[in-house]
């Protein structure tokens, strides 16, 4: 692939491929003003195996242009294990992915499955699936022009090794995220940096489970964790929390450590044996506003928001 964007004219195109395969060197799509879209097949006909046990698989860092829907279709992007200090996708670094999109994707088994690089902004991804990474998705700090406009829609991130938490985790500084329908199972979201940055982040119409709580070694978590920087802005409308355990599940659904938590339209359930004490423990000054909290299995022993 290195060599097929090498060949790419000097304003970028499209590799297509229509099968898959290994491969063990990084694939850097790294030239100042040559976007690319990587095209494959629908349906997991195209799976590319990373085998190398250390580096970032794909990169895509090329500018920022207002160049859009350069990036990722119909791809299958797998690792040599969730374990490993390996990066399935970097998007972003030295020149930035403006305007990058995935679209009918899965990336699994790296260390870190996706993270975002500096120069960045207007990122999209839709109809895919990051699952069984170390972490799945990292939206660091510290970054330079990075983090407006970043658009999950449509996403499942799943399959945290244990102990699922940071699974995915929105670190902030100027990062305004938006998860639109999407599912987080078994694998916790967290915003802000601990008291270094904050982040400004809407779930809408997203479904929040924990379906591998009988694996071994498996833990309770919290489904999301919002970190201690009055600047953490967490909107969640529309949204639904499954509890799965018949018994010993989490006391709780939501650690609000710090920040702003706006709820509105949320349902949930916990099953009879697996009741929780809260649905949020709030610290340090965290806030929360509610709107249409819906208890489906009226099993809360405690305060719905807690501290």
């Amino acid at each position: 692939m290195n060599a097929a964007y090498a060949s790419l004219p000097p304003a970028g195109g499209a590799i297509v491929l229509s099968e898959g395969g290994s491969f063990s060197t990084p694939v850097v799509f790294g030239t100042r003003g040559k976007p690319v879209v990587l095209q494959g097949v629908p349906g997991d006909v195209v799976t590319l195996t990373y085998t190398a046990t250390t580096g970032a698989a794909i990169t895509f860092d090329y500018g920022t242009g207002h160049r859009m829907g350069h990036g990722l279709r119909d791809v299958t992007l797998t690792g040599p294990g969730n374990s490993s200090d390996t990066t399935g996708v970097v998007f972003g670094g030295n020149y930035g992915a403006e305007g990058v999109a995935f679209r009918d994707f899965k990336i699994q088994g790296f260390g870190t499955n996706l993270r975002m690089g500096s120069h960045t902004w207007l990122a999209y991804f839709e109809h895919g699936m990051i699952r069984d990474g170390g972490l799945n998705v990292i939206l660091p700090s510290g970054l330079i022009e990075a983090g407006e406009q970043i658009v999950f829609n449509h996403v499942t991130f799943a399959d945290a090794p244990p102990p699922h938490r940071d699974s995915v985790w929105v670190q902030g500084g100027g990062q305004e995220v938006v998860f639109t329908d999407c599912s987080f199972d078994q694998a916790q979201l967290r915003i802000g940096n601990g008291t270094v940055s904050a982040a400004q982040v809407v779930v809408k119409g997203s479904h929040f489970e924990n379906p591998n709580f009988a694996s071994p070694s498996s833990a309770t978590y919290d489904y999301v964790v919002v970190d201690d920087h009055p600047g953490n802005l967490l909107r969640v409308t529309d949204s639904y929390f499954l509890q799965d355990a018949p018994a010993d599940g989490p006391t709780r659904f939501m650690m609000l450590k710090g920040g702003r938590l706006v709820l509105c339209g949320i349902g949930m359930y916990t099953p009879l044996g697996s009741p929780l004490k809260n649905f949020a423990v709030l610290a340090s000054g965290a806030k929360v506003d509610t709107y249409g909290f819906n208890d489906l299995s009226g099993n809360i022993t405690g305060e719905a928001f807690g501290k």
